[in-house]
This record gives structure tokens, C-alpha cells and sequence, in this order.
């Protein structure tokens, strides 16, 4: 399971700070409310923390119950980013619209040709990236996938995939409602750890691609991406309250530090918030009703 072994590989990369033995004032673990995602959490954890010492319970199962907090979908605006946002929603639409047109123009066919060889109507950007994450998914699982698909996967599907994903983030506005809110969740933790208010030493969320996307977009890194099964990005708050943002792309990938744009060397905690301000939303509430300037 690549979420166990991602959890082993965070154990191992923080063993010097992360005491091995669980302590529930010290980790908080949230989740999108999909199965799927629970279960990666879960799955995680059960690589960072298997039980020592007193905790073993049972010498033949090294596993302990640690719990996983989430949201329904309708009330997440940090993971999934369901709940609803009448103007995230307008601007959204408004720029689908825009994008939609640009690739019709570009794959005049790709429309078509899907929506004969697959029997669904194929007619959005968004449409072609829910078959091609289906066909992926069968492609990693060394399935045989029908002639047909050559036509089109893995390329152009997977380019317009990652335009799919970019679209939810798309826009100063859109950041700043979406991947802003996440952002606006990592940042305010930061803070309370630097003024002791806080015994926490881990937060984990578990998301969905859309939430990585979102989420890199919001720190200003807007290259195409379409992230593999568990993509992680990292923020690591160091004494001298410098931020460190890294990115591992799959459990077979090494930790990478990204370059956030304008705080690239030595990011301190208040410079990264004062560079990320035109994303974090004061009020995401009030700001899905009223018109911001961003």
C-alpha cells in the first residue's frame, strides 16, 4: 500500500522530532469525507505510528487505532472544497466557459471521438479528465486498455487534465476562495505554534489531486500539474520560524524543496504570510457573497 510506505518514509525522514510513541495532544489528522481518502489516512498512520511498548496490544497486528477527523461534504471548504461559494461558483463558470471554447479549438476532434468510442457524452474539460483518470487507473493496473484510447492517451487526455484541475484555481479570486482557504488553515497553525499556544507537532490532511493542485496554484506555483497517487506537499515550520515547502510526488520520489515565488531562500513565517496575503481570505464566508478585490 503506497500511503503505509509514504507513512514509513515520514517516520524515518522525522524520527529525530516525531517521538515514536503516539500522543493524541501531539498529531491531528484530517480528512476529505470520501472513503478513499479516510482510508489513505488511516493507512499513514499506520506506518508513521505503530504501536511500542505499552501500546502494542496485540504482538501480531503492530497497528493502534488513531482517529481521523472530517467534514461532510457540504460543510469542507479546506480538503474537499465542496461547501458552497456563490462566488467561487460565478467565477468558476465564468472562466470553464472561456477554457472549454479555447480547447475545442485546439482538439476540434477529442469531443467526439470520445463520446463515440466511450458511449457518455464527452463535453467538458472536465469530462475528459474523469476518463482519464478511469483509464489510468486500469493503465497502472496493467490492465489492456482498447485500441481506441491510443488516439488520444496518455497525451493530449493527460494535458487537459491537468487544464482541468488548474481551472478550479484559475484565477486570483478562485485561489484565494479554494487552495487560499487551506493556506489560510497551514498558516494560522504556524502562528499559534511560534506563540505556544498549541501542542500539536503534526497536522495531516488527506486530500484529492484537485487539493494539491489547488493548493500549489495558491502558493503561486501555476505550471501544469496532474499529481500521481500519493502526492504529498510538506510544510515544515523550523525553530528560527523559517517555512520550508517540499514536494514528493510519489512515495518513489525523494522530498523536494520548492522555491515559492517571493520568498524563495530563507522564508520566514511572517514574510511567507505577507506573501501569500492577496490568497487568504479574511473572511471566507462573507467573502463568497460579497464582491473582493484581489
Amino acid at each position: 500500500m503506497q500511503m503505509y510506505t509514504l507513512g514509513q518514509q515520514l517516520r524515518e525522514r522525522y524520527s529525530d522530532y516525531l517521538p515514536e510513541y503516539y500522543l493524541p495532544e501531539e498529531v491531528l489528522t484530517y480528512s476529505s469525507y470520501s472513503d478513499r481518502c479516510l482510508i489513505s489516512a488511516e493507512l499513514l498512520l499506520a506506518g508513521l505510528y505503530p504501536p511500542v511498548g505499552q501500546q502494542i496490544w496485540n504482538p501480531d497486528l503492530l497497528w493502534q487505532p488513531i482517529p481521523v477527523h472530517y467534514n461532510p461534504r457540504n460543510l469542507d471548504n479546506i480538503i474537499a472544497m465542496k461547501q458552497p461559494c456563490k462566488k467561487y461558483k460565478e467565477a468558476f463558470n465564468e472562466i470553464s466557459a472561456v477554457r472549454l471554447n479555447e480547447s475545442i479549438k485546439k482538439y476540434p476532434d477529442i469531443y467526439r471521438y470520445l463520446t463515440e468510442h466511450t458511449g457518455s457524452e464527452i463535453k467538458t474539460i472536465g469530462d475528459i479528465e474523469f476518463l482519464y483518470s478511469t483509464l489510468e487507473i486500469e493503465d497502472l493496473n496493467n490492465l489492456t486498455l482498447p485500441n481506441w484510447t491510443k488516439r488520444y492517451y496518455p497525451e493530449p487526455m493527460k494535458t487537459l487534465t491537468a487544464e482541468s484541475l488548474a481551472l478550479y484555481s484559475y484565477t486570483p479570486l478562485l485561489k484565494r476562495l479554494s487552495g487560499g482557504v487551506f493556506l489560510k488553515n497551514v498558516t494560522d497553525n504556524m502562528l499559534q505554534k511560534v506563540e505556544n499556544n498549541t501542542t500539536n507537532k503534526l497536522i495531516l490532511f488527506s486530500g484529492h489531486d484537485l487539493t494539491v493542485v489547488n493548493v500549489m496554484r495558491s502558493l503561486g506555483l501555476d505550471e501544469l500539474l496532474k499529481p500521481e497517487f500519493a502526492a504529498t506537499i510538506i510544510f515544515e515550520l523550523h525553530k528560527e520560524r523559517e517555512v520550508k515547502v517540499l514536494y514528493k510526488k510519489n512515495v518513489n520520489d525523494d522530498f523536494n524543496e520548492m522555491s515559492i515565488p517571493g520568498c524563495q531562500s530563507s522564508c520566514e513565517l511572517s514574510n511567507l504570510v505577507k506573501v501569500l496575503d492577496p490568497v487568504l481570505p479574511k473572511n471566507w464566508n462573507e467573502e463568497c457573497i460579497k464582491n473582493v478585490i484581489v
